[in-house]
């Protein structure tokens, strides 16, 4: 994926995240939805294993509360990238062994 991609899609996450009604642009809309519709695909290919990144976690629980994603394989990868970024954070805060 391009840094400009990741940009755009960045960009209209925060936009939809500071709306003050809830109701998106049409325009933002479609980036996060095309976003969406993509990681989806990522999850569903490998529903064991995948692993959101930060962004995609962000955007995947915008919308989490739809009916297309209350299912095992949504759980499990909400599990999974918690575990992931738990994991990273006792990783990166542990001290050094003398």
């Amino acid at each position: 994926m391009s840094r400009t991609y990741e940009t755009t899609v960045r960009q209209a996450l925060q936009m939809a995240q500071n709306s003050p009604t809830g109701e998106l642009d049409p325009q933002i809309l479609q980036i996060l939805e095309n976003y969406l519709t993509q990681l989806w695909g990522r999850i569903q290919a490998q529903p064991e294993t995948y692993v959101m990144t930060v962004l995609e976690f962000a955007v995947f629980n915008l919308f989490r509360a739809r009916a297309e994603f209350q299912n095992e394989t949504a759980r499990k990868a909400i599990s999974r990238y918690w575990d992931s970024h738990t994991a990273s954070n006792n990783t990166s805060n542990s001290e050094p062994q003398n």
